[in-house]
Formats: structure tokens, sequence, C-alpha cells
């Protein structure tokens, strides 16, 4: 009997180890340096705030940036073929609860950049279209992986900004 048991045991180990996600955490992790268009701009440097998670459809999730006087910055999104809709992006004051950007009218653009003239802290706002498989039912305690759940990266890179004439 002890010999069965040990065997079993054995068998669901195997088993559990073959079972991995594609969408599972370590495969976002990084997703961001991976899968983002970086600037062509040799000036540009990686910011420590940029982010890669795991998002389902019809999710929305912001992060804190804290944008310096004196500097520009790019942002730019990537994300995995799931999501059938373009991700919306936005900058937002966080003091006055105030959009100053929305991607969603520029085309959905996948980057953008702007100057700071006064250091603000800034939420940057990702919000996944669409609705996952299980939308319909009030309280979502399921999701279908396949067909609603992928990665997203936020790449935030800076630099000092240019001075301006002469």
């Amino acid at each position: 009997m002890k010999h069965i048991l040990i065997v079993v045991f054995l068998l669901m180990t195997l088993g559990m180890a073959g079972q991995t996600s594609d969408y599972s955490k370590s495969r976002c992790i990084d997703y961001h340096r991976n899968n983002c268009e970086k600037s062509t701009n040799k000036y540009y440097k990686y910011h420590s705030e940029s982010r890669s998670g795991l998002f389902h459809k019809g999710q929305k999730s912001r992060t804190l940036l804290e944008a310096f006087n004196g500097r520009d910055y790019r942002i730019s999104i990537c994300h995995d073929d799931v999501f059938d809709k373009p991700i919306i992006m936005r900058v937002i004051n966080k003091t006055r609860d105030e959009v100053l950007y929305d991607n969603s009218n520029d085309n959905y653009a996948q980057d953008f950049e702007f100057t700071v003239t006064s250091t603000i802290d800034l939420w940057i706002e990702i919000e996944v279209q669409g609705k996952s498989s299980l939308a319909k039912l009030e309280n979502q305690s399921i999701i279908r992986r396949d067909s609603s759940v992928g990665c997203i990266g936020l790449l935030i890179e800076y630099m000092v900004t240019p001075r301006k004439g002469f």
C-alpha cells in the first residue's frame, strides 16, 4: 500500500509539472522589455516604473508615475494577440483626476511622448476593451484563459529635455 501511494504521488507531481500555462505570472515578467518597441532615440533611458501584467478582457488598472520637471517621457504599450480590440492608455493628473492624454482620441496609438514642465504625479491607466468569456455572469468566479487572458507591457522611457533654441 505504501508503494502505491508513493507511485500515485509521483504521477500527480509529474502531471502538475506538465500543466504549465502560457499565461502564468512568470510568462508576463519583463514582457515590456521583450515585446514593447523601444525608442530609436539613443538618449532615452529605461524607467524603473515600467511594468508588465496579466490582464483579462474588461479589466482596467493604474500605476503611478512621478514625472519630473525637465524630462521628456515616452510611454509605450504592447500586448498579446488574444486582445482583439485596441488597448486604451490614459495619462491622468493624479491630483485633479484629469485625463491629460487618451490614446482612443489618437487612433489608439501604442506610444506617447511628452515633456514635463512642472513635476507632477500621473496615473498611467490601461484598459482592456471587451468582455471576458464569462461576462454574462454577475459574479465572475472564473475566466477562460485561452480566450480572455494575456500579457500587457507598459514601457516607460525618459531623458533630460533637450535645450530649446540657441
